[in-house]
């Protein structure tokens, strides 16, 4: 166990963030500017009036192929071209503009793939299963990870669906499948996700200075985040300029409050996307607590100190000395990482909130099955999640502990509805 050092007052994590004392009027944060896509020595690809250099998360829907033009064409003859966009813009929607920028790199590499052996344009669309084997084999069997693969492999999927090309995957791409993964390189092995602990949310809690208005935005973020076994980034936007009303919870949310029987404090609110509900959102219900992670507290703090900002900024935005800020992911992961460095900790990301939230609660006694459900997760999520963290546990409690037995007296409960 590392000494907690508690500190007070430590630097403000944004000089121009405002200090609590000395309100100013918000002013909105400059516009997005827009770039050209950047070109890559590894990104090169032929013939370019088919798949023009695009960002890209735009390859989906502005790489073309024969197959795809002559299967748009035949139906353009019984439709008219507004229904055709429209359809395919409809299909393009059904995956979020993140997992497009994921899907990317499978059409450039099989791409790639095609030019080196010279594979027909014809052939490359509907891609044949030994094709497609032959691609994994070549570009990725001892390479990447099987989870990179499969990756491509979805995104090459969904790059058929949209072109009208039938999908041809079973037995043999399978097997293709299972060998990369028996051959994945030990450099691509991922270290395990880092929970965010107990000891890390105090050391926030001590080291932030919630004189400083960005600070203490930064600590309602992650105490709701550590509380609610939610991921960080379904909480702020990635970047300052990547808020999206769509997809990050603003100031003019759904929200209530009440205090119950007890005398405890509850507060709900809704965010509108997460990564298992999509575009349904979820509702967290926040618990005011008597330990020093009040996620309550926490945030009616921020919504006092930083009440100047407009209702369609986003619920952790804060005040600055010249008007107000979104708060991104990238600062927020930055000031945890400078305090837990100085206290010795390690340093998760921001996925750390949700698992590390978790675990805390089952340490706590809380029934999984309460905690899959403040954590929103499906009972196979939820057991798949268990497999990762479960050699947490052992290095606190013992393997005949009644809390650990508990728990997975539970779990076997939960992996029968899942059978």
């Amino acid at each position: 166990m590392h000494r907690l050092v508690l500190r007070h007052g430590s630097v403000p994590s944004d000089p121009g963030a405002r200090v609590v004392a000395g309100l100013s009027n918000p002013e909105p944060p400059s516009s997005r500017t827009h770039s050209k896509p950047s070109h890559r020595r590894d990104s090169h690809i032929s013939p370019p009036y088919l798949r023009p250099h695009v960002f890209a998360h735009e390859r989906l829907s502005s790489w073309h192929t024969i197959h795809g033009n002559r299967f748009y064409d035949e139906l353009s003859k019984s439709f008219p071209p507004e229904l055709l966009s429209k359809w395919r813009n409809t299909l393009e929607a059904s995956v979020e503009l993140d997992t497009r920028q994921n899907y990317a790199a499978g059409l450039l590499r099989f791409t790639q793939f095609c030019d080196k052996y010279s594979v027909p344009e014809t052939e490359r669309m509907p891609a044949s299963e030994q094709l497609l084997s032959l691609f994994l084999a070549d570009s990725a069997a001892g390479r990447v990870t099987a989870k990179t693969a499969s990756s491509w492999l979805t995104g090459l999927q969904m790059w058929h669906i949209l072109n009208g090309a039938e999908w041809k995957a079973t037995e043999l791409l399978k097997r293709t499948k299972k060998g990369v993964k028996k051959l994945t390189p030990t450099s691509s092995h991922q270290p395990e996700a880092l929970p965010v602990t107990y000891e890390h949310m105090l050391a926030l809690r001590h080291c932030l200075d919630l004189s400083n208005s960005k600070d203490v935005a930064i600590w309602a973020a992650t105490a709701i985040a550590f509380k609610t076994c939610t991921r960080l980034g379904e909480l702020i936007p990635k970047t300052l300029s990547s808020f999206l009303s769509s997809k990050n919870v603003s100031r003019e949310c759904p929200k209530t409050r009440k205090t119950l029987q007890t005398g405890r404090h509850t507060f709900q609110f809704h965010i509108p996307w997460t990564k298992t509900t999509g575009s349904q959102g979820a509702w967290l219900y926040l618990l005011s607590s008597d330990d020093d992670i009040d996620s309550v507290t926490a945030l009616e703090h921020h919504l006092y100190v930083n009440s100047n900002i407009p209702p369609h900024a986003s619920l952790f935005a804060f005040e600055t000395s010249s008007g107000w800020s979104y708060l991104s992911k990238v600062d927020v992961i930055a000031r945890c990482h400078d305090i837990w460095s100085s206290q010795n900790l390690s340093l998760p990301t921001g996925h750390g909130f949700r698992i590390g939230g978790a675990t805390f609660l089952l340490m706590c006694g809380v029934d999984p099955w309460i905690v899959m459900k403040i954590g929103r997760w499906s009972s196979k999520a939820f057991l798949l999640y268990w497999r990762e963290v479960e050699s947490i546990f052992l290095t606190f409690l013992d393997e005949r502990s009644p809390t650990l037995q508990k728990i997975k007296q539970s779990l076997a409960q939960i992996a029968s509805f899942t059978s």
